[in-house]
């Protein structure tokens, strides 16, 4: 996320939120030259849990030059220990943390703007970075009504014991290897990974379709397994159900994917990021690498600056060029997510069969596929996707437009 580039003018930001949108966005920010502070509710000791017919279909396949194209590595860690490793980054590279601090009211002020909190204080920055979250408080200072949302998203994670996995036979195999395993079911998917130490094998469970689900999604709350009780999990492999019996609570979380709206707001002093910016399924392939690649935008821009000035108008870009990206990404996330939740049928069965010619030796290569057609359009889907670079956009941008601001 190094920009190799500091500001000449340095700034102050606010970021509200200490997840990892927030975390991200803070040191790449500060990476760029400018002071931030994380405003988080949180005491900083919570932890977090997750990455991310059900018999197994088999494997789809990355081959060598697959990856080679989409200039991408395949890569599995743990939400927290991502957390961890990006609080370190923001401690050694100085930025403030403020924690147990939940927000009253965000103001513009004389040259700046600031942030009342609920403890009667207030503090002033630049710009504040609304990094809190799917239900954000600071979102309703940019947009000022929610719409409809497009798409419902119930979901839920389970952390369950790899010493009480290794008791069932048929499910030791589970823990002795660190593979990202997908079960596809009628109306659900349910993904599944070790942690890295082992000790606990997290499951993720989501549908495409919205069902009675009574918890409007708090990541930190913990359940029992009865709010698993609307998902169908009829059909899954008799050893994924006995697995998911194991872990006895859950984490249940409700996901509303919003069209893409405004991400910049209050005279351009406020600016959202994460899922406080857009609703990509947090169940998906792009939730971590989204809010990354804000913060690498933001922060590109913000590496220029040089004149106050320039402040709106690099609000306005890093707006602009996220739509386009976040709009193609949420509709390509939810897209995946009703292939791999096909109900049984002729679409299903196709679409089984498309991941198992990726086994072939033939396949090795996008040009190879041209007898799938739903292969053809998956590798197209990922091309554009996973080939992306944040920065590269920025850089772009920059030296088209860099003589006019």
């Amino acid at each position: 996320m190094s920009t190799n580039r500091q500001a000449s003018l340095r700034l102050t930001f606010l970021i509200i939120g200490g997840g990892l949108s927030g975390l991200s966005c803070a040191y790449a920010l500060r990476d760029a030259g400018h002071d931030v502070v994380i405003i988080e509710q949180n005491s900083g000791r919570t932890r977090t849990e997750g990455s991310a017919t059900s018999e197994p279909v088999g494997f789809m396949k990355f081959h060598d030059q697959i990856m080679s194209d989409l200039q991408a590595e395949f890569l599995i860690i743990q939400h927290e220990d991502l957390r961890q490793h990006l609080i370190s980054l923001c401690l050694i590279s100085g930025v403030v943390f403020k924690y147990g601090m939940a927000i009253k009211i965000i103001k513009l002020a004389d040259g700046g703007i600031t942030v009342a909190l609920e403890d009667g204080s207030v503090m002033r920055g630049d710009i504040v970075v609304g990094a809190d979250g799917h239900n954000s408080f600071v979102r309703a200072f940019v947009i000022e009504e929610e719409t409809e949302p497009e798409h419902i998203v119930p979901g839920a994670s389970i952390a369950i014991s790899t010493k009480l996995m290794q008791k069932h036979e048929e499910l030791r195999s589970l823990c002795e290897e660190n593979q990202f395993t997908i079960w596809m079911g009628n109306g659900s998917s349910i993904t599944g990974v070790l942690d890295n130490t082992g000790e606990t094998f997290n499951l993720g469970i989501c549908s495409p379709t919205a069902l009675d689900f009574a918890v409007d999604g708090d990541w930190y709350e913990t359940h029992d397994l009865s709010h698993l009780l609307p998902f169908d999990t009829s059909g899954y492999d008799p050893r994924l159900k006995k697995l998911i019996q194991l872990g006895h609570t859950c984490h249940p979380t409700i996901h509303k994917v919003f069209e893409q709206a405004d991400v910049v707001g209050m005279d351009g002093t406020v600016a959202l990021v994460g899922d406080a910016a857009h609703s990509i399924l947090m169940h998906g392939s792009h939730n971590s690498s989204m809010a990354i690649e804000d913060a690498v935008t933001l922060s590109t821009l913000f590496s220029h600056l040089t004149d106050r000035k320039q402040i709106p108008i690099f609000l306005d870009t890093y707006e602009e060029l996220r739509h386009a990206r976040t709009k193609a990404t949420q509709k390509s996330e939810y897209q995946s997510l009703l292939q791999i939740s096909l109900p049984r049928g002729e679409a299903q069965a196709a679409r089984d069969q498309a991941l198992g010619l990726t086994l072939s030796t033939a396949f090795d290569d996008f040009e190879n596929c041209e007898s799938s057609e739903l292969l053809v359009q998956a590798w197209e889907q990922y091309l554009i996707l996973f080939s992306h670079d944040a920065a590269e956009e920025v850089d772009n941008w920059w030296s088209k437009w860099n003589f006019t601001v």
